[in-house]
């Protein structure tokens, strides 16, 4: 149907800086395990000796056929607004404000996005909130729209522990309606992409014991939330050149992000008719557009932030009239799935 070869790989993963240049190898080979395109780790900005460990953004590249991209997770002072910044070669973070490292990376061959904006959780009894306030800026190029940390935690105490974790990943409730809106609010301006992040971190001895399922060890989570991303050529193998093809394909939103355990999103496409345009890119009026999904499923189609169609079917064909942004949810079963990035129609 498309121009696009489809890749998909995991965002917002955490591994200990201190063993991270000595075991890369191993998320490698989890990301393969999983049959991950990419990973991208992105590490918290250490506090201490930043450039001590400096050198691991020297260690990325491919392992076990999948593509291993280093980055980083800051945050503020007051250790809010937390920002993934992908791309770069050096640690941005350890900043007074989210701004000063916006401005930095801005210089620099980047894309960043705002980390789950609406994230807390009690799952130690005390409430941990890492919201994202800072909304009055625009140099963020989009927004983890779906984060499996906080979507899967938000739910989770002490006293239910033992039923959350037999009942994950079924029981992820998807994206927050608070989130999506603001998504489809500050996406009305400007373009804002969407992603899934995973905030999987790694699990201490005593934690990856009581495990018993697997399903938080590394090549389990993989496979759940993932962003699938469309590419007008194949990968080479190169991993620089590679890279910068996953960096400019996030920045210009072409991509949609699912719960692939679920079911298996591949194939999803939501572009015109004839293939030449998908999510990210602006059409104008009366042009026709399909969005095509792997299986039946409830699909709605969401214009300004409201449903104008919901129905259950494998496509759906129609020639938008109206200027604005759209965009596509999917459910499985009742089930949250795909989630498209925006097309932008604009009047003729």
């Amino acid at each position: 149907m498309s121009r696009y070869t489809e890749i998909k790989g995991c965002i917002h993963i955490h591994f200990p800086l201190k063993k991270l240049e000595r075991e890369i190898e191993l998320l490698g080979k989890a990301g393969e395990r999983a049959g991950a395109d990419f990973i991208v780790i992105n590490s918290h900005t250490p506090k201490k000796y930043p450039l001590k460990y400096g050198k691991t953004f020297r260690r990325e590249g491919y392992y076990h056929n999948t593509l291993v991209i280093t980055a980083e997770e800051t945050d503020d002072r007051q250790r809010q607004n937390h920002l993934l910044v992908i791309g770069g070669e050096r640690w941005y973070g350890n900043k007074d404000a989210t701004e000063n490292v916006l401005s930095e990376i801005s210089r620099h061959n980047t894309v960043s996005f705002a980390a789950h904006p609406d994230g807390f959780h009690k799952l130690y009894v005390v409430k941990k909130e890492h919201f994202w306030n800072n909304w009055d800026t625009d140099s963020f190029t989009g927004i983890e729209v779906w984060s499996m940390l906080f979507d899967w935690a938000k739910h989770t105490r002490t006293y239910n522990l033992p039923a959350r974790y037999l009942g994950f990943p079924a029981n992820l409730q998807g994206p927050s309606q608070n989130v999506r809106s603001i998504w489809d609010r500050v996406s009305l301006t400007r373009k804002v992409v969407g992603i899934s992040g995973l905030d999987i971190h790694y699990l201490p001895f005593l934690f990856r014991l009581l495990d018993i399922n697997k399903s938080f060890q590394y090549y389990s989570v993989f496979k759940c939330l993932r962003n699938h991303l469309l590419i007008t050529k194949p990968l080479t193998g190169v991993p620089a050149q590679d890279k910068q093809v996953i960096i400019d394909t996030l920045r210009r939103g072409s991509l949609f992000f699912a719960n692939d355990l679920i079911a298996d999103s591949s194939g999803f496409f939501f572009g015109t008719h004839n293939g030449e345009k998908t999510m990210g890119d602006t059409v104008l009026t009366g042009t026709d557009l399909i969005v095509q999904s792997p299986v039946k499923a409830s699909m709605r189609i969401i214009h300004n932030g409201r449903t104008i169609s919901e129905e259950d079917t494998t496509q759906k064909k129609w020639a938008p009239e109206s200027a604005g942004i759209y965009r596509v949810e999917i459910a499985l079963k009742g089930n949250p799935w795909i989630f498209s990035n925006h097309m932008r129609v604009e009047n003729a």
